[in-house]
């Protein structure tokens, strides 16, 4: 449970049961930070004044019971859990908008947004729509390092495919400062997309895993490049935003995967005179996370390249709220 700013506990609570027939539950093998949950933590969101609630919404896990209309999966099954709660039906979510569901709008684990769904840094979690809000994880792969792909290790994938495709010997950087969503675009970009991929960070640590991933690596605060077909902010920072918005080239992409809690003064005239293409918002994960998998299975992208350390489920509190947490920490449940 998230309770304040630094504060952390384990409480115990009723078990979730099956409420609909398209339920499923299931047993967290290893779970993660999303980016979001360590500004969370360090008092940097409006969220931060709300605890108590659940705290995590990302995790992969054992499927142990379904309901009778769930018929995709079975008790056993070893799957990724999407960080929406979405139906799987409506108009958005059939155009691949699951974090724009009609029915559930804003719902989500690890966070009080439209109600209390429960997170994944619990020892058993419901999931509505099963069929569609889980995804089968390739047999012969270590689950723990993907313990992200309901959220940031799939956003890396929606961050950077579906804008380069189609480009002959394509140019991608990355402002890094989030966490992990900006190493695992560049892993995407590097061997995924074949892109020239220089990532852009003060962080030494984070710096090396882009290398070690095959990026060219400069510092945020020297002299930077403009003729990029593709920049991903992921810093959430508005400086780092303004950068990313002039590197690119007349007709280029801007993929913002940052939160800004405040207004940020953008350079309009600057984006007008060269026709810069922006997108902010929410990724949507269930779509992403099948070619992400497919990807990972193939040996083309290395999530664990990205993981920072591995720690047992009782070591959650401390890990997370000390100054040590690392940009990527996994926590395993014993079975």
């Amino acid at each position: 449970m998230f309770v304040a700013p630094g504060k952390l506990r384990f409480d115990d609570v009723d078990e979730p049961i099956l409420l609909e027939a398209t339920d499923a539950l299931v047993r967290p093998l290893a779970a993660t930070t999303c980016d979001l949950d360590h500004h969370v933590i360090a008092d940097k969101t409006p969220f931060s004044g709300f605890g108590p609630f659940p705290l995590g919404h990302e995790c992969v896990g054992t499927v142990v019971a379904v309901g009778e209309a769930c018929t995709d999966f079975s008790v056993g099954d070893v799957v990724g859990v999407a960080w929406h709660i979405a139906c799987g039906t409506c108009e958005q979510c059939r155009i691949g908008h699951p974090a724009r569901c009609l029915i559930h709008g804003d719902s989500q684990y690890g966070l009080p947004v439209n109600g209390l769904w429960g997170g994944t840094f619990s020892e058993l979690i419901r999931v509505p729509f099963a069929d569609y809000n889980l995804a089968l994880l390739p047999r012969g792969v270590d689950p723990v390092h993907l313990a992200s792909i309901g959220d940031n290790l799939a956003l890396g994938w929606e961050s950077v495919m579906p804008t380069v495709e189609g480009i002959d010997e394509p140019r991608v950087a990355v402002f890094g400062g989030t966490g992990s969503i900006g190493l695992y675009c560049v892993d995407v970009a590097v061997n995924l997309a074949g892109a020239r991929t220089v990532y852009y960070d003060d962080d030494p640590t984070r710096m090396a895993v882009a290398e070690t991933l095959g990026a060219e690596v400069e510092d945020i605060h020297g002299k930077r490049e403009k003729d990029f077909h593709l920049a991903v902010d992921a810093s959430a920072d508005p400086e780092r935003l303004r950068k990313a918005l002039v590197s690119v080239i007349p007709e280029g992409h801007v993929n913002s995967v940052g939160i800004y809690f405040q207004d940020v003064p953008l350079p309009m005239l600057s984006l007008y005179q060269r026709g810069v293409h922006f997108h902010n918002g929410k990724g949507q994960a269930r779509p992403s996370m099948t070619p992400t998998l497919d990807a990972v299975a193939a040996g083309r992208l290395h999530p664990q390249v990205v993981t920072s350390g591995i720690y047992g489920w009782d070591e959650l509190p401390g890990v997370l709220t000390s100054e040590n947490a690392g940009h990527k920490p996994i926590f395993v449940l014993e079975s």
